[in-house]
């Protein structure tokens, strides 16, 4: 039973970790290509983690449906016999799906013996 408390700490830990990674390196670029724009995309994001029956954690990541959008590449329209050539704008794909490779490295890599007798300490001195 402690090994099941220590490992949902553990990916706790982590998923907070890269969540609050995905929340500042997204935000970042979102800052320095979408100075456009209002500032909704960035600040109404939201990330949650959770534990569930049946697993040791859940990161939730909801955003605005058009910031996927953005991120699409756009086909170019002939205008007067010109192409012309919207931009992109790549904010999403890129944060999340590398964000959720690192997750997914992270929790196969660096669970390891110190690092349990680290978090079994932790939670002994929080509740001892």
């Amino acid at each position: 039973m402690e090994g099941v408390i220590i490992k949902k700490a553990f990916v706790q830990k982590i998923l907070k970790e890269e969540s609050l990674r995905l929340e500042r390196n997204q935000g970042l670029e979102m800052r320095k290509l979408l100075h456009f724009h209002t500032g909704i995309l960035e600040r109404e994001r939201d990330f949650k983690i959770s534990t569930e029956s049946g697993m040791d954690g859940q990161l939730r990541f909801k955003h605005k449906a058009y910031q996927r959008f953005l991120d699409l590449r756009k086909n170019p329209k002939i205008k007067n016999g010109r192409r012309i050539r919207k931009r992109n704008y790549p904010i999403h794909n890129r944060f999340v799906f590398g964000h959720y490779y690192v997750i997914a490295n992270r929790l196969m890599v660096e669970f390891t013996n110190e690092v349990r007798d680290g978090i079994k300490r932790e939670i002994e001195n929080n509740h001892g």
